[in-house]
């Protein structure tokens, strides 16, 4: 009867584990927003590794550099702040959570935004300094910039990778994150 048990344990574990890979095809997403026009791939990864809780990884370029200043999320009309940080999230074991710059202007995000990204004029230092978050009109007061992100590309999870950076610069030399 044990053995029976642990077969089909063993069995969900292998079926819960092959619905988690990664796809191997590109998806391909592009929005004309007059002035700017944002593109979101997802980039495919040999291996379909299985992932279990890993972050996904972005990689975008923004309009100017802003990878000192705090991010929050917007909704799509971006009209209301969904989410911010806390001044305690923005370090881990010390260190502030600056988005990583990769080869051609791409930037990896390290903080976890998304697509309806906004920058606040705080910088990481700045806010991270305060005892705790600005109010929802102090924020909303400091909103730099509402629509930053020129290109957007999705780039499987963290686990997926076993040195992110530069795995990432060879996507970006093989042409895999331009237009």
């Amino acid at each position: 009867m044990k053995s029976i048990i642990y077969l089909a344990g063993c069995m969900s574990l292998a079926l819960l584990l092959s619905a988690c890979r990664t796809s191997n095809t590109i998806q391909k997403d592009e929005w004309d927003m007059g002035d700017r026009t944002m593109i979101i791939k997802t980039v495919p990864k040999g291996g379909g590794a299985a992932a279990v809780s890993s972050p996904r990884v972005f990689v975008y370029k923004t309009k100017a550099d802003y990878s000192h200043l705090v991010p929050v999320l917007m909704d799509d009309a971006r009209t209301k702040i969904l989410s911010y940080p806390h001044p305690l999230d923005l370090t881990v074991g010390g260190k502030l959570c600056l988005p990583t710059l990769l080869n051609e202007g791409y930037w990896l995000d390290n903080r976890g935004i998304g697509r309806n990204v906004a920058f606040l004029s705080y910088t990481y230092e700045e806010y991270s300094q305060l005892p705790t978050a600005p109010s929802m009109e102090e924020l909303m007061a400091h909103i730099k910039d509402k629509y930053p992100i020129t290109e957007w590309h999705e780039c499987g999870r963290r686990a997926d990778y076993k040195n992110i950076v530069p795995e990432l610069n060879k996507l970006i030399e093989q042409g895999f994150l331009q237009k």
